[in-house]
Formats: C-alpha cells, structure tokens, sequence
C-alpha cells in the first residue's frame, strides 16, 4: 500500500463548533446542508500592505513535508512582491517516472486566520497551509524560473494556490476541512479545456494534516481538490460528508487529473 492510498482511508473529521464570542466574519446565509455561505461582493481593499514577517513557520513546514516526502528534492517558487502575507510555493519532485509532484504553500500560516464566533478551538484551526500533488508529466518549471512564466495550462494550480493562502487574510476570514469556493458567480474554468469551476477543501488525518510548531502554535494543512460546479453545489446541498461518499464510490484520484469526470454530474438541482 502506498502512501497516499494510506491516507486516501482516513476519514477527515469537522471541527467542533459551539458558541465562543470572538471578532470573525458573520452570516445568516446557509445552505441547505448546513453550510454557513460568506459572501464578499462589499469587500473594500486596504491597499497594499506589506507583510509584518516572512516565513515564520517555513523551515519547520519544509522540514515536515521532506520528512513525510523523503529524498525527492525541490525547490521554492519565491514570491518577490507580497500584500500582508509573502506566499512561497513548494515543490517536490517525483522519485521515479509515473510517481507525482508535491506541491504545498509556506507563508499563509505566518497570520492567524479570522474564524467565526461559533467556532470553537480556534487556536487549534486559525493557522493553515494548502497542498496538493500532481502528475509527474506536469510543467511545473525548474529552479531559478519565474512561475508566472509557465504557460497558463500548467501555472493555474499554482496561482489558485496562492490565491487560496492569500484569500483569508484579505478578506478577514478562515478557510478548513469542507470549505468550497467557486470561481467567480458563474464557476469559470480555471483554465481552458480544464472543467473545473471552484475548489474543496479536504483533510488527510494527523501525520499530513497538522504541525505543532516549536512555538506551540498549531498549523492545519488541507487538501485542495479542484472541482465541478455540480460538485460543489452537491456539497452544499449534501454537506461535506455527501460530496465524500460521492468521492469515494468513484474513487476520487489524490493525484489531480484534468480529466476525471464529473462525480456530480447527475445534480441539476438549482439553489437558490
């Protein structure tokens, strides 16, 4: 059994919730499953603000990836003009032909995230970075390049990654286990020829999914499964635990594939 099919077993589980008063975004909106639904559209832009720090948790984030990761090599995609948090792109290399890229975020976890008031053990939740793995045949660039000089059908995932670590600390919210976000109202495609509209949030268990740094801060990490429209919309309706029953009857690959099908295309179902 490999190690990714170790972790495809693991089933995440939702953070408790209770009543806790705190500053954090708010909403009366949800969707049918339960989901609370956070809009944006208001959203005014403080302008350019340069982080406070840099890579606080990369050495020790680093340091956990290669260990669960061993003796691929890799190297960083640098961002070299940050706004509140500096965002780096990690990649591993595959160790043999057939075998996948790592790719996972440093920076995101160097603020905590703004959660909600019902949410509880938010020392435990507020600290986050994203990761996802794709197939060894993919131009994921070479040391030393820019990444936004890839041609775009091998950068969206990088750039939906940057976007994604970015995203709570502008908007003065939280992302974790379950989360859904569309592109744009009408779920554009990531990409040309790509029929993914939006991203879900998933979690892999404690040895991928969590690092107790040396301060004592807790960083969550979460998988990010890019997605069909249907397929997040099923989760709205359903709740997380639907869409994953829906993942694991069609065997949901943890590896990205482009063109896997629509486990939801059955859905059509209009929400209001």
């Amino acid at each position: 059994m490999s190690f990714l099919d170790r972790f495809r077993k693991k089933k995440p589980e939702a953070p408790e919730t209770t009543p806790e008063k705190c500053n954090g975004p708010e909403t009366d909106e949800y969707s049918p499953g339960g989901s609370p639904i956070y809009r944006y559209e208001n959203h005014e832009d403080a302008g350019f603000q340069p982080p406070m720090e840099c890579g606080v948790y990369a050495k020790e984030i680093e340091e956990h990836f290669e260990a669960l990761f061993p003796d691929r090599g890799g190297f960083v995609y640098h961002e070299i003009i940050s706004d509140l948090v500096h965002v780096d792109v990690h990649i591993l290399r595959p160790k043999e032909e057939g075998d996948f890229y790592i790719l996972y975020t440093t920076g995101m976890s160097d603020l905590p995230m703004t959660l909600p008031e019902e949410v509880s053990k938010k020392e435990q939740l507020n600290r986050a970075e994203l990761f996802m793995f794709l197939p060894g045949d993919w131009n994921v660039g070479e040391d030393m390049e820019n990444a936004g000089d890839l041609p775009y059908e091998s950068y969206w995932p990088i750039n939906v990654l940057k976007f994604l670590a970015r995203f709570p600390h502008e908007y003065q919210t939280w992302l974790g286990f379950g989360h859904t976000m569309p592109n744009g109202p009408d779920y554009a495609p990531f990409c040309e020829g790509v029929g993914f509209g939006g991203i879900v949030l998933s979690w892999f268990g404690e040895d991928l999914g969590r690092l107790e740094t040396e301060d004592g801060k807790n960083i969550m990490f979460y998988y990010v499964i890019p997605a069909y429209k249907e397929e997040i919309e099923y989760k709205l309706k359903y709740g997380m635990e639907g869409l994953e029953e829906r993942f694991k009857e069609n065997q949901l690959p943890v590896v990205l594939d482009i063109h896997r099908p629509n486990y939801c295309a059955d859905f059509t179902e209009v929400l209001d």
